[in-house]
């Protein structure tokens, strides 16, 4: 196996020596590959896979992961995690501890289980993949305004302070949406999150009936301009940890086209879009759809959720 660490991630370079000894005395033979900031994530693993590794585990956050999953798409290589960065959502989703040992050890208790990936093609034909969510609105330009150093040493201490800046400047954006071909939602909106799989922040499922399996998409929207209805789905997400139905506009397709009034503000599974960038991309549209099963996920047997629709 090839462990892949991040070592300008939140918690720092991961501790590997101290999981090594368990992984080794269990018959695995492990490798570690140190990403190098500035140099495509890509380009290292496809030289690293070229010794044959059946099994990439990222040592770090979901932007780590995001990458890998971008290197391994279409390959019979499985992706596995050691969460060691701020949020670690990926791994909140199968139940894997932060504590580097126990997550060691249900490592070594794993099983390979397809998975969807999304893509992002933006006007100019560029691409990226995401594993989780992509996030058109509010919370990408609080990302982009999250100081990397403040990230760094503060975590998601850091990303809030990025919030107290972002909602003062923010501005809504009239959003077109088609699925599938069919017209499904036109409007004023803060926020459109759309979901391969289901929480969001860590601690809310902002995508309750997303499976990463099936093959489509799930979105999310937050209208602007109602203040009634922001309410009730701010108290759901307080109360219930997820929007309750009616609370807001809830899609599913395979292909999403947004058009809209401005360039958003675009991340994907937390990691923000070179603003720059997408405007020199021009207007929209954005399509944004499902890859079924693009990527092997190296999944515990342990784990008893509904992320999966599949047995």
């Amino acid at each position: 196996m090839l462990i892949v660490d991040n070592p300008v991630s939140f918690r720092g370079p991961y501790p590997v020596a101290r999981i090594q000894p368990i992984l080794e005395r269990a018959g695995w033979k492990v490798d570690v590959l140190h990403r190098t900031p500035g140099v495509r994530t890509r380009a290292q693993v496809a030289e690293a896979l070229e010794r044959g590794y059946d099994l990439v585990v990222g040592a770090g956050g979901d932007g780590t992961l995001r990458d890998l999953a971008g290197a391994l798409a279409g390959r019979d290589v499985a992706l596995g995690v050691l969460p060691g960065g701020t949020a670690n959502i990926w791994a909140h989703e199968l139940g894997i501890p932060r504590e580097p040992e126990q997550a060691a050890r249900m490592l070594l208790d794993g099983v390979s289980r397809p998975m969807d990936l999304g893509r992002l093609v933006l006007p100019d034909r560029r691409f990226a993949r995401f594993m989780l969510m992509a996030g058109i609105g509010i919370d990408a330009l609080m990302l982009a305004l999250t100081d990397p150093r403040l990230k760094r040493t503060l975590g998601a201490g850091g990303i809030a302070l990025g919030a107290i800046h972002a909602l003062p400047v923010f501005r809504p954006f009239t959003a077109r949406i088609t699925v599938d071909g069919e017209p499904a939602w036109e409007g004023r909106a803060l926020q459109v999150i759309i979901g391969n799989t289901r929480r969001y922040a860590k601690v809310v499922e902002v995508t309750p009936e997303a499976h990463a399996d099936d093959g489509l998409l799930d979105a999310t929207i937050v209208p602007a301009g109602d203040p009634g209805a922001a309410m009730r789905l701010a108290w759901s997400f307080a109360a219930h940890r997820r929007p309750r139905p009616g609370d807001a506009p809830y899609l599913r397709g395979r292909a999403f086209v947004l058009e809209t009034d401005a360039v958003p503000p675009m991340e994907l599974d937390g990691g923000h879009l070179d603003s720059a960038s997408i405007r020199r991309a021009g207007p929209g549209p954005y399509r944004i759809s499902a890859d079924p099963g693009a990527l092997m996920a190296w999944v515990p047997r342990s784990y008893r959720g509904e992320l999966f629709s599949r047995d």
